[in-house]
């Protein structure tokens, strides 16, 4: 019986030296629980972005467009003084704005609208434009020798983060680098002067275009570019340069008659395409946000 009582005392004095050590206090466990809440919350935490940026692009010299302005303006006489030079497009500028999402820590989707402002020339002034038109023999007085373009589209890129990704909370702690490649759906807007004469396709004659030539074409991008936190209402500044790849090879316009006609080159007769590839350079403004 002895032997009973003191086998029974040991265990309850192993039982509350080992308890004490092994079980939590009241601290330990609101500490852990608040430590897996948070763990939850993080991965939970869905990371998103918008930005608006300007871009300045460097055309081809030589690009279709300014070859048919080349040809063209020597045919063109000037009344008066007045200037009777058809301008090339050498450069673009064009203000983009979209949302983006970050899929992984790295890696980033946006897609977003792109607006280009006019390019080209208007010219008012007296005009002569028999030698280009030998059926125009009309006297243009107050004239408006007009060749714009106006570009519009929307696009889509994906992102790599090679240096500092944002944080769960959007927030960017120092210069962060990364990669892009993307791509898009572009509309051209064309206005020639009134009465231009454009080559129908269907009867082989020469018409006055009654309205904008339009085209539409895909181009794609790949560039690279930096982000910088600026402590200014949460924005980061968002610099860099890309390659687009743009050619809207089928302006054309339609009549009454549903025949197609469009602008060709002086002496060739080859359909003038609207090539606006080359270089781009990028700034502007971007935002993170959590939800």
């Amino acid at each position: 019986m002895k032997q009973f009582w003191f086998v029974t005392m040991v265990l309850g004095i192993a039982l509350l030296l080992v308890v004490p050590v092994n079980a939590q206090t009241e601290d330990e466990i609101i500490a852990k629980y608040l430590k897996k809440a948070e763990s939850t919350t993080k991965s939970k935490t869905q990371l998103g972005y918008f930005y608006f940026n300007g871009t300045y692009g460097r055309l081809k010299n030589m690009n279709d467009y300014n070859q048919f302005a080349e040809g063209l303006s020597p045919l063109i006489s000037g009344i008066n003084g007045s200037y009777d030079h058809i301008d090339g497009i050498f450069r673009s500028k064009e203000f983009n704005a979209g949302l983006g999402y970050m899929v992984s820590r790295n890696m980033a989707v946006s897609a977003g609208l792109s607006y280009w402002l006019k390019m080209g020339n208007t010219p008012v002034g007296d005009y002569d434009l028999s030698a280009a038109f030998p059926t125009d023999t009309s006297a243009h007085t107050g004239f408006e020798l007009k060749s714009e373009v106006q570009v519009y589209g929307f696009a889509a890129d994906a992102h790599y983060y090679l240096v500092s990704p944002p944080d769960v909370n959007g927030v960017l702690k120092s210069l962060a680098v990364k990669l892009s490649v993307g791509g898009g759906y572009y509309f051209a807007r064309w206005s020639l002067w009134e009465n231009y004469l454009g080559y129908n396709l269907s009867t082989g004659d020469y018409e006055e275009i009654g309205g904008k030539l339009s085209g539409s074409a895909p181009g794609v991008t790949v560039g690279a570019s930096f982000e910088y936190p600026i402590k200014l209402a949460g924005l980061v500044i968002e610099g860099g340069a890309r390659y687009q790849y743009l050619n809207f090879t089928s302006m054309k316009w339609y009549n009454d008659q549903s025949e197609e006609t469009v602008v060709v080159h002086q002496g060739t007769g080859d359909r003038v395409k609207l090539d606006f590839s080359g270089p781009r350079a990028q700034f502007g403004l971007k935002r993170y946000f959590n939800w």
